[in-house]
C-alpha cells in the first residue's frame, strides 16, 4: 500500500553506529527501501526516515502545525537564541511576519548592488596563480554580504576573526545536535569553553551595530536592524535588546554559511566538467555588465541558475530536516504517536533514480525550462511549508552574481583534496581544506 510504514531491516545497534560515522551514506541506504521506514527505536521514541516526496509533503505542509523543529531547534538555541530559526508555531509565524519585508523584491533589488561590489573586493585580492582556500574565501565574503546588507555594517577588518567564530559555533553545534548525549553549554569542557568564546565574538560585533543603529538611525534606515527597532507588539511594546540579538545572529549564521557552502561546491564542480564550464563562461561572457545593474544581468542567466539548481539537488546545504509530532497525527493511513521523529533528507531524497534519471551525475540542463518532470517534493532544497528558507531568493541571487562576478575575472582550479567528500554538519560543507588555484581571465574591473 502506498505511504506505508517498514521496518529497517537491520539492527539497531549498526544503524546506530553507521548513522553516527557515515550519516550519508545511511540515508542514502535507507531512503529507497520505502515511503516511510521505522528504524525500530520503540514506541516511546519512534523514529522514521521518509522516503516519499508525498510524505515529505505530509509532514512540512499538509500537517505542518502537528510537527515542531524539536530536538535540532533546543541545540540551535545555544547559540542563537529565540530567532526564527529556532522558534516554533505561533511565536514563529509572528517573527517570520516581522522579518519579511527585509526579503521584499525591492529590497532584494537593492542587496544585488552589495552583493557585487563586496565579490569585486575579492577579485581585487586574488593574483594569477595564487593558491587559496576556497571554503574560507567564500565564507569571509558572503559574511561581508550578510552584514552590509542586513546588519548596514562593513566588516573588513574583522571578517576573518568573525568567520572563524562562526565556524566554531557550527562545528560545536553539529557535533552536539546528533549526539546521544547533550551536555548543558555551561558545562565547562573544551569545546564548550571555544563555544562560548564564538558566541562572545559574534556578540561583540551584533552589540555594537545595535548600539551604533541607536545613535544613527538615517545611516540604519534600509537594514534589518532598524526594521527590528521599529516593530512593536500587539501592546505596542518594542522589541528587548535580547530578541534583536536573536534575529540578527540568526541572520549571521543562517544567512551566509549556506550560501558559502553552495558556492564553495559550484566552484568544484565547474573544475570538474569542463564541458560545463565553458558553456557557463560563454553565457556571462555575451553579458552587457556596463549598462546593466547587478539585478539587472542576473535575470538574463538562465543555464548560470541551472548550475546553482543542479549543485542544491547534489549538495542541498541543509542535507536533513528534523521534525518531531508534537500531538498524536495519521497520515498515509498511519497513525504516529506524539513525540514520534522523523528524518528527512533532501541529500539522498535529491539522488534517487526514480525521480531523476542518471541521479549521480552533474548535469545542469535537467533544470532547463520545460524538463523538470519531479514529483514537487523530490526536489526541495529550501524545505517547505510555513518553515521554507525565508531567504531563499536572497540566496539564489547571491550565488549567481558572485559566482558571474567573480568569474568575469578568474577561474579556479582544485589541486586538492583528490578525492572531494562531504561533511555534514549543520549544513553540508566540503570535508577539509580545499585549496584552489587562481586562474585570471580578465585584468580589468570596471563595474
Amino acid at each position: 500500500m502506498h505511504g506505508r510504514v517498514v521496518d529497517i531491516p537491520t539492527p539497531r545497534w549498526r544503524n546506530f553506529l553507521e548513522f553516527q560515522m557515515r550519516p550519508l551514506d545511511f540515508m542514502q541506504r535507507v531512503v529507497p527501501l520505502g515511503d516511510i521506514v521505522s528504524l525500530r527505536t520503540g514506541v516511546r521514541q519512534a523514529s522514521y526516515v521518509v522516503g516519499s516526496p508525498d510524505v515529505v509533503q505530509d509532514i512540512l505542509v499538509t500537517h505542518d502545525r502537528s510537527f515542531r523543529k524539536g530536538r535540532s531547534s533546543n541545540i540551535l538555541r545555544r547559540t542563537i537564541g529565540e530567532g526564527l530559526l529556532t522558534t516554533e508555531f505561533a511565536t514563529h509565524r509572528t517573527q517570520r511576519k516581522l522579518v519579511q519585508p527585509a526579503f521584499y523584491k525591492e529590497k532584494i533589488a537593492h542587496y544585488a548592488q552589495t552583493m557585487q561590489e563586496e565579490t569585486l573586493q575579492t577579485v581585487e585580492t586574488l593574483g594569477n596563480g595564487d593558491v587559496v582556500n576556497m571554503h574560507d574565501t567564500m565564507m569571509q565574503l558572503t559574511l561581508s554580504i550578510i552584514c552590509r546588507t542586513m546588519f548596514g555594517t562593513a566588516v573588513e577588518e574583522t571578517k576573518k576573526t568573525l568567520a572563524e567564530a562562526v565556524n566554531e559555533t557550527i562545528v560545536q553545534t553539529a557535533k552536539t545536535l546528533y549526539s546521544p548525549i547533550v551536555l548543558p553549554l555551561g558545562v565547562p569542557t573544551r569545546a564548550h569553553r571555544k563555544h562560548r568564546h564564538a558566541i562572545k565574538t559574534l556578540e561583540k560585533m551584533v552589540y555594537a551595530v545595535i548600539g551604533q543603529a541607536r545613535q544613527d538611525p538615517a545611516r540604519y534606515a534600509s537594514t534589518l536592524v532598524h526594521l527590528l527597532m521599529q516593530t512593536t507588539d500587539d501592546q505596542g511594546k518594542a522589541l528587548s535588546e535580547q530578541e534583536i540579538r536573536d534575529q540578527m545572529m540568526t541572520m549571521l549564521l543562517a544567512g551566509h554559511e549556506t550560501t558559502a557552502n553552495l558556492l564553495t561546491w559550484v566552484w568544484i564542480l565547474l573544475d570538474d566538467h569542463r564541458d560545463v564550464q565553458r558553456q557557463f563562461f560563454a553565457e556571462i561572457d555575451a553579458l552587457d555588465f556596463s549598462s546593466q545593474t547587478p539585478f539587472e544581468w542576473f535575470r538574463q542567466l538562465p543555464y548560470t541558475m541551472q548550475i546553482i539548481q543542479e549543485t542544491l539537488r547534489l549538495y542541498p546545504p541543509a542535507w536533513m530536516i528534523l521534525r518531531e509530532a508534537h500531538e498524536e497525527v495519521s497520515f498515509r493511513g498511519t497513525t504516529f504517536t506524539k513525540g514520534s521523529a522523523f528524518l528527512i533528507c533532501p541529500y539522498a531524497m535529491h539522488r534517487q533514480a526514480q525521480w531523476f534519471e542518471d541521479p549521480l551525475t552533474f548535469r545542469p540542463a535537467r533544470f532547463a525550462e520545460g524538463k523538470t518532470t519531479w514529483p514537487k517534493f523530490a526536489y526541495f532544497p529550501f524545505g517547505g511549508g510555513s518553515r521554507s528558507c525565508i531567504g531563499s531568493q536572497f540566496a539564489l541571487m547571491e550565488a549567481v552574481i558572485v559566482l558571474v562576478a567573480m568569474s568575469r575575472f578568474v577561474r579556479f582550479e582544485r589541486i586538492s583534496p583528490a578525492v572531494i567528500q562531504a561533511a555534514p554538519l549543520v549544513s553540508l560543507r566540503v570535508k577539509g581544506q580545499l585549496q584552489m588555484v587562481v586562474h585570471r581571465r580578465n585584468e580589468r574591473i570596471n563595474g
